[in-house]
Formats: C-alpha cells, structure tokens, sequence
C-alpha cells in the first residue's frame, strides 16, 4: 500500500469544494472497516484512503500552508498505513457520563495484553499497542493505536477464509465478535492493496 505524498493532497480550496462527496466517499470506506467489540470498543482498521482523508481535513482545520507543516502531518498519518500482511486500527474506548468513563479507563489497565484476532480458528494473532499510549496516568487513554502483524501465512489465511473474529479477554472486558462478510473483504482488499 503506497504511503502518502504531497502531491496527493488536494489544495485546500479544491478541498472545500468537494469536501461534502468527499466525506461520503470515506464514508462508504471506513463503514465496513468499522468493528464493534462489546459495549463500548469500535476498531476502525485504517488504510491509504481512511489516513488521507485524514491529512486532508488537518491541513484544513489547522489552515496549513507550508510545506515543512504538511509534510509533517504526512508522516504522521503515513505510520498507519498498514504494510504488507499488516492491518494497522485505531481503538476507540467510548463512554458518554465522563465519570463512568473515569472508572472504567482505569479498570481497563492492562487491556493491551488482552486483545487478539482469530482466523479460521487456526492462527490468533496478538494485538500490539502503540507503547507511549500506556500507563500514562494509571489509566487507559480513550483512543489507541494497534498494529495486527499477520505474517503470511496468517495474512493469506485471512484472505481466503469466511472466519475471523476479534476479541479480548480482559476481566473488566471480555467479548468477541465474527466479522461479518463485508468486514472481511474489506480488508481481504486492504491486504492485497498492501501487496502492491
């Protein structure tokens, strides 16, 4: 999957104008990489399309206009582009009452040990989380960055199977879920993209 270079983004005033079809475009992307676990973990599997339009709305917000501050924001997002037999998420811990969400992000220590993928029964593949997301003030942060290192024959086991789940077996926090049919040829795509 190619990484993200300047001339890929738009100018901020083209940007504008589409913006509107440009987010429903995204939309219809991000909508089957988007994965429910449990009450309150969504794991939104990211790629080339998903981070660009991440840079694109950043150099908008932030009114960004030299190059030296784009291209940082490029190398940024470029990170969670995922690599070959590799899915790259972004781990939202959602709780609306913010004293729930207090309490439960501290029960949540340790979650970075406890969350995995299973395909077709054979291959679980552990999550790994970003380190410097961790333990910061004894508690969890509310958003996270995995990486999902497949390898290849996991990588092409995914490919061609009709089962895959997600889960975690944290005490606070323990679910799982099957990945429907559109969530895995949604990927299955992104992992052939990667290959390229």
């Amino acid at each position: 999957m190619q990484k993200i270079t300047i001339q890929d983004l738009q100018p901020v005033d083209d940007y504008n104008r589409n913006r509107d079809q440009y987010r429903e475009r995204l939309y219809a992307i991000k909508e089957p990489r988007r994965v429910r676990l449990g009450d309150y973990l969504t794991f939104l599997f990211e790629n080339r399309d998903t981070m660009l339009y991440q840079v694109q709305e950043m150099v908008r917000a932030e009114g960004l206009r030299e190059e030296a501050a784009i291209q940082h924001e490029i190398d940024t997002y470029n990170a969670m582009i995922p690599d070959p037999f590799q899915f790259k998420v972004t781990l939202l811990i959602e709780f609306d009452d913010p004293v729930v969400r207090e309490v439960k992000l501290r029960e949540l220590l340790g979650l970075e040990d406890h969350v995995s993928m299973l395909i077709d029964r054979d291959y679980q593949v552990q999550a790994e989380f970003d380190p410097t997301q961790i333990d910061a003030d004894r508690k969890v942060s509310s958003v996270q960055f995995l990486t999902f290192n497949l390898g290849e024959k996991a990588g092409q086991a995914f490919m061609e199977t009709d089962q895959v789940e997600l889960l975690t077996t944290h005490p606070a926090c323990s679910y799982r879920v099957t990945l429907t049919a559109e969530q895995r040829e949604a990927l299955a795509d992104d992992l052939r993209a990667a290959l390229k």
